[in-house]
C-alpha cells in the first residue's frame, strides 16, 4: 500500500497522485464544479508566467593606464540554476542513516464567502516524511493552523462576524486533518516510490541517474505502462496527460517525496528545465519570502503557472507552489496573482532519529491514528 492509498483510507476525498487522476483533478478545479471544500491535498493546477530575470556579477578587468575597473557582467537565470545544480550534485551526502526524513508545510490559500463579505485565509499543515531501506514509511500531517491571509482579509473576516476557520475542512467536521492535531500514517512495508503503476525501491531511488539524459531515458522506460494504466482511470472530459506532463509530475514527486541523492536531484533540475515550454527565472520568492532561482511551467493564456524554487547558493530545493494570473472560470475560490499552494521544504536528508509512533497507531490501526 502507497501513501495516497494510506491517505485515501483514511480521508477518501483526497485525490490520488496518479497523473492520470491528478489530470482529472486538475481539470475540474479548472472548470467548476460544486465543492463541499477546497482540498488541502489537490496540489494541482499547473504554474503561471514570469520573466527570464538577470542577476548582475562584478568583475575586475585591466584598464589601460591604471588600476584595474569593475565592470557589471550579467548572468542568466540558467546560468544561476546550472551553477546551483553543480554545487548540489558535488555535495557529498551521508546516506547510511536509518531513515531519509522529510519536513515541509504545506500552505493552502482560498477566498471564502460569508454573509456577502469575502477574503482569503491562509491554512498550513505540517507534513513529516520517514523513509529508509527495509523500514516501514512512516508520514504525519499536523494541522497547524488557519488564518486571514492579509490584513485587510483580516478586516472582512471580522464584518463577517470572525466565523471559525477549519483550513481545508470547510464544514468544520474534523474529518481531514484538524486544527491542532496530529494524524499518523505507517505503511505495513518499506515503500520507496509508488505512482500507478511505476514502483522503486529506496534502494532503486538511490540508484538513479545523475546525468540529466540518462535520468530522462530511464524514467521514460517506465511511460508506456503508465500511459496504459491511465487509459483505465480517465474521464472522458480529461485528456491523457502528456508524457512531458507526467514527466514534470514525476520529477516533482522526485524532489519532495523521495530519497534521491544529490547528483539524481542536480539531474532531475536539469532534465524538467530542458522540457518543451518551460523556463527558468531567477528572482523568484517563495511563500516564505526566500528568494531563489525557479523552473517554470504554465502560464500562458490564462492557465496556472508551477514553480520549483531553488537555493541559488546549495541547490537546495526551497518549495515547489502554483499560482494563478487570472481567476479561472466558475472557480472563484483560488485567489489569483498569488501563490495559492505551495510545499515548503524546511528539512531534508538522512538522519538515524526515529519517528515517535503513538500506540495504536501501527499499520493495521491507521483509521484510529488522530492524536
Amino acid at each position: 500500500m502507497n501513501e495516497f492509498e494510506l491517505i485515501d483510507d483514511v480521508m477518501p476525498d483526497v485525490p490520488s497522485a496518479d497523473p492520470g487522476k491528478v489530470a482529472e483533478a486538475r481539470a475540474r478545479v479548472l472548470n467548476g464544479g460544486r465543492r463541499r471544500r477546497f482540498s488541502a491535498w489537490t496540489g494541482v493546477l499547473v504554474a503561471s508566467a514570469a520573466t527570464v530575470a538577470v542577476i548582475g556579477a562584478i568583475a575586475v578587468v585591466p584598464r589601460l593606464g591604471g588600476g584595474p575597473v569593475a565592470t557589471v557582467t550579467q548572468t542568466s537565470a540558467e546560468e544561476v540554476l546550472s551553477a546551483a545544480a553543480d554545487r548540489l550534485a558535488r555535495r557529498q551526502e551521508v546516506t547510511g542513516g536509518r531513515y531519509w526524513r522529510r519536513e515541509m508545510e504545506q500552505v493552502y490559500r482560498q477566498r471564502i464567502n460569508v454573509g456577502g463579505r469575502e477574503f482569503v485565509a491562509e491554512d498550513r499543515i505540517r507534513d513529516v516524511l520517514w523513509n529508509g531501506i527495509d523500514r516501514n514509511k512512516v508520514m504525519v500531517f499536523s494541522g497547524l493552523d488557519t488564518r486571514p491571509f492579509t490584513a485587510a482579509d483580516r478586516a472582512e473576516w471580522e464584518k463577517a462576524g470572525s466565523p471559525r476557520l477549519c483550513g481545508s475542512d470547510t464544514d468544520c467536521r474534523n474529518d481531514m486533518i484538524p486544527m491542532g492535531k496530529t494524524r499518523y500514517l505507517v505503511s505495513s512495508e518499506e515503500e520507496g516510490l509508488k505512482q500507478s503503476t511505476l514502483e522503486l525501491s529506496v534502494r532503486e531511488l538511490l540508484d538513479l541517474p545523475h546525468d540529466p539524459a540518462e535520468l530522462k531515458e530511464k524514467l521514460l522506460s517506465y511511460w508506456p505502462a503508465e500511459r496504459e494504466a491511465m487509459k483505465d482511470t480517465q474521464s472522458a472530459r480529461v485528456k491523457l496527460p502528456a508524457q512531458d506532463y507526467w514527466l514534470w509530475g514525476l520529477g516533482e514527486r522526485l524532489l519532495l517525496d523521495a530519497p534521491t541523492t544529490p547528483g539524481t536531484r542536480a539531474a532531475v533540475y536539469r532534465m524538467l528545465a530542458g522540457l518543451p515550454g518551460v523556463r527558468v527565472a531567477d528572482g523568484i520568492r517563495d511563500v516564505e519570502g526566500r528568494v531563489g532561482v525557479a523552473i517554470l511551467r504554465g502560464g500562458a493564456n490564462g492557465e496556472g503557472e508551477e514553480q520549483i524554487v531553488i537555493d541559488r547558493e546549495t541547490g537546495d530545493l526551497l518549495a515547489t507552489q502554483d499560482m494563478l494570473p487570472v481567476p479561472p472560470a466558475d472557480q472563484g475560490n483560488i485567489p489569483p496573482g498569488i501563490v495559492y499552494m505551495s510545499m515548503v521544504i524546511k528539512k531534508l536528508g538522512w538522519t538515524d532519529d526515529e519517528p515517535v509512533i503513538p500506540e495504536g497507531c501501527g499499520p493495521d490501526q491507521k483509521e484510529r491514528c488522530l492524536r
